[in-house]
């Protein structure tokens, strides 16, 4: 199973969220209410929520606060992350005046069985059995009270959970803040009139408040701060910011991997392609995302790594090798899961940051990789002008074809010469 990251461990850094809680809190607190947090892996969202429930308990703080996280699973088993967060009253008392119909949650609730209210006879229907259980939780969520239930990574919600919500989200308790979060663009196609990153639509009463917010990655200045805050430092070089901010596309969570350790130095810690080291955590959250996507994807992600430029769809089909619409097929399911993202400037398809890019290239089998690389630097010719002669140098390069790379260097060097550049001339 599998899990987003866990928030920065470094407490009370949460960099350029500020203003999004002072909207998120108040609305949260004009209950019934439901807020919806979006935001691609590693961006902050659990952070986030952290400090939301933070301040409710400061404004609201005898009110009940439960949190759920949804798990990926082959098998998931029903209301699971419902169990997890209910289970919170194992030590305590539960809710006061539990209404009959809660006896249904014996079996599904074991722990707390000697205090609910009796189990209710067998109706001999799974689907009228399931829906008497869906009715039990709606109870039982209305008995706490003032409460708030934090509901993480729906993006892997199980059925049964997803309509749990939808029920509690269309009669909500009249004093329960709801607070889900979900992975951007990962909807599970249960329903094609989901939020952005929820598995099922959101329709509510009109007495309801609801707030929906998609947390972005930091911008450069942000990652900056943020890298200052967890080196504990005052500052650091904007060169240092604008760099960790390319690697890391501004994750919080990428930026915290890549400094775990980091001394404290003024010099950060490259590697030999001017990168810094690629984190284990970082690898594995790239190599978990490929192994979900079907083989045309993976091929395609793979093409993706080795051009390392923001690539077009043609060039990405004639690289791998697919035809228009399989290519087109797999994009969808590499933007879907997050692991390529369009790119607003040339229309072309790339990585989310750097580092990622890094973890799918390595990802490669050694003995494709020099195949790949043959297939983009001939595609290059076929599909760019001009030529980008310096990129199929390297391509060959890394085909093992060094006479095809030096004369794709001699090129670009005649070239830069023309155009009156002697010094790219003189290091081509």
């Amino acid at each position: 199973m599998n899990a987003e990251p866990s928030p920065p461990s470094a407490p009370g850094l949460l960099i350029g969220r500020s203003a999004l809680l002072d909207e998120v809190s108040p609305e949260l607190g004009r209950r019934p209410a439901v807020a919806v947090i979006t935001g691609e892996a590693g961006v902050g969202k659990s952070r986030f929520v952290h400090e939301l429930l933070r301040r409710t308990r400061t404004t609201s703080p005898d009110a009940v606060t439960l949190v759920a996280r949804c798990q990926e699973a082959d098998t998931p088993f029903p209301f699971a992350p419902l169990v997890e967060a209910l289970n919170h009253f194992r030590s305590g008392p539960l809710p006061a005046d539990l209404p009959p119909v809660t006896g249904a949650l014996h079996a599904l609730l074991p722990d707390l069985a000697d205090r609910l209210p009796p189990a209710p006879p067998p109706l001999g229907d799974p689907g009228a059995e399931h829906h008497r259980v869906l009715r039990a939780l709606h109870a039982y969520t209305a008995a706490l009270g003032d409460a708030v239930l934090v509901v993480e990574d729906l993006q892997w919600a199980d059925a049964s959970t997803c309509a749990f919500l939808r029920t509690v989200i269309a009669d909500p308790p009249p004093r329960l803040g709801l607070v889900l979060t979900a992975r951007s663009g990962t909807v599970p196609h249960r329903d094609a009139e989901g939020s952005d990153g929820l598995p099922f639509p959101l329709r509510t009463p009109a007495h309801v408040t609801v707030v929906e917010r998609h947390l972005a990655p930091l911008s450069a200045a942000e990652t900056g701060e943020l890298a200052a805050g967890l080196l504990g430092v005052r500052a650091v070089p904007d060169e240092f910011a604008d760099g960790l901010h390319r690697w890391t596309g501004g994750l919080p969570y990428v930026v915290e991997e890549v400094l775990r350790g980091w001394p404290g130095s003024a010099e950060f810690p490259t590697g030999a392609a001017g990168e810094p080291p690629l984190p284990a955590s970082v690898r594995r959250v790239v190599v978990e995302r490929l192994r979900g996507l079907p083989p045309a994807a993976r091929q395609v992600v793979a093409v993706a790594a080795v051009l390392g430029e923001p690539a077009p769809v043609e060039l990405l089909r004639s690289v791998a090798g697919l035809g228009e619409p399989e290519t087109r097929g797999a994009l969808a399911a590499a933007l879907g899961e997050g692991v390529l993202l369009a790119s607003p400037r040339d229309g072309g398809y790339a990585f989310p940051y750097d580092l990622a890019r890094r973890a799918a290239y390595e990802a490669v089998a050694e003995p494709e990789r020099p195949v790949l690389h043959l297939r983009a630097a001939r595609a290059l010719a076929r599909h760019t002008s001009p030529f980008p002669l310096a990129g199929m140098a390297e391509h060959y390069r890394r085909a093992g074809r060094p006479a095809q790379a030096a004369r794709c260097l001699e090129a670009a060097a005649d070239r830069a010469a023309g155009d009156g550049d002697a010094g790219m001339a003189a290091a081509h």
